[in-house]
């Protein structure tokens, strides 16, 4: 097997509303920690760059700038960041046919630009457009972890 395909088996993309679930330490948050980020199935978790900053600005609102800045840089240092530039034009094609968040096109243009699943909460927005979605996209929600 090469080790493309390995990468890909062991990979997956994570959308900010899932780091957010982990970091509120709610019950969804804990059982995707455990299903899936302790799972040694998982090796490599990807984030697009812009998950960085909507972490930083949601906890900021909560625990002050300084304290956001230093738990979400703490946190994010398993997470590899898919380059931002290789991203451009895929995330605009997505935000151009879906009416989702420029945020969520980040993530999902990662997942279908490495050809790896993406785990996302069920938010009212994916799911309007996740039919057509999914046949270009892997996409998971946390919610249907078992």
């Amino acid at each position: 097997m090469s080790e493309k395909k390995t990468s890909r088996d062991n990979s997956i993309v994570t959308d900010t509303s899932v780091l957010i679930e982990i970091l509120e330490n709610t019950p969804l948050g804990n059982k995707f920690f455990q299903k899936v980020l302790s799972s040694a199935q998982f090796q490599v978790f990807y984030i697009a760059p812009i998950i960085d900053t909507e972490l930083k600005y949601i906890l900021c609102r909560r625990k002050g700038y300084d304290n956001a800045i230093e738990i979400i840089s703490d946190f994010l240092k398993g997470f590899k960041r898919y380059p931002e530039e290789k991203l451009r034009n895929e995330a605009a094609h997505l935000k151009c046919d879906f009416a989702i968040s420029l945020a969520d096109c980040y993530s999902l243009a990662t997942a279908k630009l490495l050809d790896i699943p993406i785990y996302m909460k069920k938010e009212i927005e994916i799911l309007k457009v996740f039919e057509k979605l999914s046949t270009c996209i892997k996409i998971k929600f946390i919610e249907d972890l078992t």
